[in-house]
């Protein structure tokens, strides 16, 4: 496929008629000739003349900000009802300040429609394919990327709406917690590629179980146009399944024999990374992932599809694929002044994304001991104690030396742990990380933990599991 640049110039400017035909919204306060140079949704980094959107949450409300906006410079405001007192601004005034973010995104990509969007979700992987498919990318293109966790119905339309003509592709991460937010994604990004990554057992609190989150991932296949391209895991059956409901153009990975982008003689060499074959149709060629995690293998591959649906050849693929390194706090290795590896992949956490961290930190050298710090899993629902059995009882069987686990199911971990035949004095459970902290610098102290073993540490993103690794670097 050959990618252009936008036919017509798209400035990042909004006049107040464009406002208004894309909220749907009323006029209130002044009108005139308004133009607006960006959207904003934050006070605190507002610029002179930005159109300010009042978003408002559970515990927020933005339009309590909308005096603050305007004397910071705001050029208009976007709010949920009639201000209170008038603001000297144009305000639109619209029933939902949320859906209009996500409305003025959608009219930002409708005016360019030479640019291509790629768009990414799964269970697990998704950030790591978003990064290695723009890894690839950039190589050869200007590229608009998600950054930080800008993937929900707030940060995917602040993502779009910085896209400019310079950058023809947009590679787009999707995340969801419950059913129809991918769907309202997928209407704003009108995605020309979208990728499926996996279906596992996450979110479950608001899809109930496994076919709840495959039938939330399916949105985004539901939304495309007959035009778009489907990237489909054949590796993952839910995936290999609800993909034959469609029509349109679909490209395969996976380690599947049948998968059009697939890899063979996969080698994992320790802390060095990965290698494997890479084979699209009758091609193939050699590649090397600075990364740990046979699991990176298929993320490998998923980007791989995205970047070969866009037209980049194998070799364009395989230096970009090189030039990956691991993004923040996944399975990302470093080395204390101790001699001691930690592996940090304190980012998030699932079930399927925590037996990858296990088995692969095993994986990575079974002469040394390993130890595993491990937090709650979120967002289970009916399903977080067994979850958590599960995790405990792959520590032992999985022979890492110790458990030390924190968090409302740290009792389970640990009871299905010692059920496995880890001993008592191994795997405890404790209140707080200082706690954590001391017992790791008391192990290091003691030759429990020497140059060279291995701790892992992980759990949901809000465990905030990263600040153990933060206390084991202070000096005492």
């Amino acid at each position: 496929m050959q990618v252009k640049g936008s036919k017509q110039e798209i400035g990042a400017t909004w006049s107040l008629a464009e406002v208004l035909a894309a909220t749907g919204g009323g006029l209130a306060g002044p009108a005139g000739s308004a133009i607006f140079g960006g959207i904003s949704t934050d006070t605190r980094t507002i610029a002179p003349g930005d159109l300010f959107v009042a978003l408002s949450g559970e515990n927020f409300d933005g339009q309590a900000f909308a005096a603050e906006a305007v004397a910071k410079g705001a050029g208009g405001i976007v709010v949920g009802r009639e201000p209170d007192p008038v603001q000297p601004v144009p305000t639109v005034v619209v029933a939902d300040t949320q859906r209009a973010l996500g409305d003025l995104a959608a009219w930002r990509r409708r005016q360019m429609p030479d640019l291509k969007v790629l768009a990414i979700t799964g269970s697990t992987g998704k950030t790591t394919v978003k990064e290695m498919t723009a890894a690839i990318l950039a190589r050869k293109f200007p590229i608009l990327k998600t950054t930080g966790n800008l993937n929900n119905l707030i940060g995917l339309p602040l993502t779009l709406l910085k896209v400019s003509d310079a950058q023809p592709l947009a590679v787009l991460e999707m995340g969801m917690n419950r059913p129809g937010e991918i769907a309202r994604l997928t209407e704003i990004a009108a995605p020309d590629f979208a990728c499926i990554n996996n279906v596992h057992g996450a979110h479950l609190l608001g899809l109930d179980d496994i076919n709840g989150v495959a039938r939330a991932k399916a949105e985004l296949f539901d939304g495309l146009a007959p035009s778009a391209t489907m990237i489909v895991n054949l590796d993952d059956p839910l995936v290999r399944a609800m993909a034959k409901r469609y029509s349109q153009r679909q490209i395969t990975f996976g380690l599947h024999r049948r998968a059009q982008v697939r890899a063979t003689y996969v080698r994992l060499d320790g802390e060095a990374g990965i290698a494997f074959t890479l084979k699209i149709g009758r091609e193939q060629i050699r590649v090397r992932l600075h990364c740990v995690g046979r699991h990176n293998v298929g993320n490998a591959l998923a980007a791989a599809a995205l970047a070969h649906g866009v037209g980049l050849n194998l070799e364009d693929i395989r230096r970009g694929l090189a030039e990956f390194t691991p993004y923040d706090k996944r399975l990302q290795i470093e080395r204390l002044e101790s001699g001691l590896r930690v592996v940090n992949d304190t980012y998030n956490a699932n079930p399927a994304s925590m037996l990858a961290a296990l088995e692969t930190v095993q994986g990575l050298g079974r002469e040394h001991r390993a130890v595993a710090v491990l937090g709650d899993m979120l967002e289970l629902g009916g399903e977080s104690v067994a979850a958590h059995r599960q995790i405990g009882a792959a520590v032992a069987r999985l022979g890492f030396s110790q458990l030390l686990a924190i968090g409302n199911f740290a009792e389970e971990m640990v009871a299905a742990a010692r059920a496995a035949g880890m001993s008592k004095a191994n795997c405890r459970i404790y209140p707080d990380k200082t706690e954590i902290v001391a017992q790791l610098k008391a192990l290091l102290k003691g030759g429990g933990l020497v140059a060279g073993d291995w701790l892992l540490v992980k759990g949901s993103r809000g465990m905030r599991m990263e600040n153990i690794i933060a206390g084991l670097k202070e000096v005492r």
